[in-house]
């Protein structure tokens, strides 16, 4: 039998992709999938919250322009939430030259739309990378 920390270290690792437009989430989805992570895609800033409380992923992708609770409100509250604070978060928006120099402490990394796969592909290994050290 496995031990818990060789277990949890071979499976894939949680990916949050908080993104509204279905063609671009399945983008990133894959690309993820493909460098080795397991994506869950969830479409708007409530949902997001939920899902990042459940799975416990290593890096969330945040979209800024989302309906309903924007992604500039899922930062704060990922920020103000000590279970959750932790978790790097990677924003992938045609906004991103918005952010406020509060909101960019609460970030990672930063990649305009449109975005090319290798840069985020490092992201999110620079993040997970930076976590495990």
């Amino acid at each position: 039998m496995l031990d818990t920390k060789v277990r949890s270290e071979t499976l894939p690792k949680r990916v949050v992709i908080v993104e509204d437009d279905p063609d671009i989430s399945m983008l990133i989805a894959s690309i993820l999938e493909d460098a080795g992570y397991r994506a869950f895609v969830v479409q708007d800033g409530r949902r997001a919250l939920q899902a990042v409380r459940e799975l416990k992923p290593v890096v969330i992708t945040l979209d800024l322009e989302l309906p309903g609770v924007d992604g500039r409100t899922v930062l704060k509250r990922l920020a103000a939430d000590t279970l959750l604070d932790h978790v790097p978060v990677v924003v992938v928006s045609g906004s991103i030259q918005l952010l406020t120099r509060e909101e960019l402490r609460h970030i990672s990394r930063a990649l305009p739309k449109p975005f090319n796969s290798d840069d985020l592909v490092d992201a999110v290994d620079e993040c997970v990378a930076r976590e495990a050290s």
